[in-house]
């Protein structure tokens, strides 16, 4: 792509991104200022449309960008733009101390309230990734006849628990507990989750009529800790107004959550530290219409999640990418400075 391409396809696809409407030549540079004439701004036009960046709706509108367009001048601002607004961490911790939030639990239900408060989208976040959670202690205890409580406490601040309907004598699970703290205390849920079937299987001929119902159990404890977390819902209502079946759509994606998970999965595994990608990007037909904007958030050095938002493809890009960026900033500086008992 040639300079002068590159520019008009920038100021085209911003153009339309402010008015949703198709642009013109004599429109893009009477609105900029070009010192070109609309006939060679049209015949860069029709090179941008042969390259597939630009299309017409129809023959006598001006243009309007393609996915691959768009994604190119999002790509640009991602190379261009950098950490613009640092007073996003201080506005952060302010409105976590003014909610009275401690627990992480609560501190990342507030932060996604506080980025869909801050863009007017739906705010999407995992809420841990595995690596980040370190084992303090795993603990089973009777709650009620033939009922198990089982608990997995971490650091920072973390605490998976389950009741499971399973009968256990109170001396068994106290032994169990020992062997399984004894053996995964100071290491991530990611390393238990890789282990703990061969250390249950190592102890099992004390119990082997549990071993594959404690094991099931704890595993899906464990793998639980990958959800996702979804603020700002009624937002989609901005988007999609006139069709009650893609509303219907989307809106089962984002209570179901599995689809989103295994996009957000996706993104865990990139190394960019954030990511834009476009509804057709993902394969899923109900997100068409929307892009997501992700940024990595981490714990003491260790990527932890995601956090974002979905929006509709023509979003202000120039405002929304340093919002997200500098909110998953602010979140890994609040969750890196925890104590045992709190953050804040």
């Amino acid at each position: 792509m040639t300079p002068r391409e590159r520019d008009i396809l920038l100021k085209v696809t911003e153009l339309y991104i402010e008015t949703g409407e198709p642009v013109g030549s004599r429109t893009l540079q009477k609105r900029y200022s070009m010192d070109i004439s609309p006939a060679t701004i049209r015949n860069v036009m029709a090179d941008l449309e042969d390259k597939g960046f630009l299309f017409q709706p129809h023959t006598s509108a001006g243009r309007l960008p393609t996915d691959e367009g768009i994604k190119y001048y999002i790509n640009y601002l991602l190379f261009s733009i950098g950490e613009v607004d640092t007073g996003i961490t201080t506005q952060l911790i302010d409105y976590l101390k003014s909610s009275k939030k401690h627990s992480f639990e609560e501190i990342f239900n507030a932060v996604l309230k506080f980025l869909t408060k801050s863009t007017g989208y739906v705010s999407l976040g995992i809420s841990f990734a595995t690596d980040a959670l370190i084992v303090k202690e795993i603990s089973m205890v009777n709650v009620a006849s033939s009922k198990v409580l089982i608990i997995i406490a971490c650091e920072p601040d973390y605490v998976i628990h389950q009741i499971y309907p399973v009968n256990i004598e109170t001396a068994l699970l106290a032994k169990i507990s020992r062997e399984l703290t004894s053996r995964f205390k100071g290491k991530s849920l990611a390393v238990v989750r890789k282990e703990l079937v061969d250390e249950i299987n190592r102890i099992q001929n004390e119990f082997i009529e549990l071993s594959f119902t404690l094991k099931s159990q704890i595993l899906k404890m464990v793998n639980s800790v990958n959800d996702v977390k979804v603020t700002g819902t009624s937002n989609i209502f901005n988007v999609i107004d006139d069709d009650l079946e893609k509303l219907q759509k989307i809106i089962k994606i984002l209570e179901e959550k599995k689809t989103l998970l295994k996009t957000f999965e996706k993104l865990i595994d990139t190394t960019d530290k954030i990511t834009v990608i476009l509804g057709t990007e993902t394969d899923i037909e109900a997100l068409s219409p929307f892009s997501i904007v992700a940024a990595k958030y981490s714990v003491r050095s260790k990527e932890a999640g995601l956090v974002g938002i979905m929006g509709p493809k023509r979003m202000d890009y120039c405002k929304i990418i340093p919002v997200v960026e500098n909110v998953s900033k602010a979140l890994s500086h609040i969750l890196s400075k925890s104590n045992n008992n709190q953050v804040l």
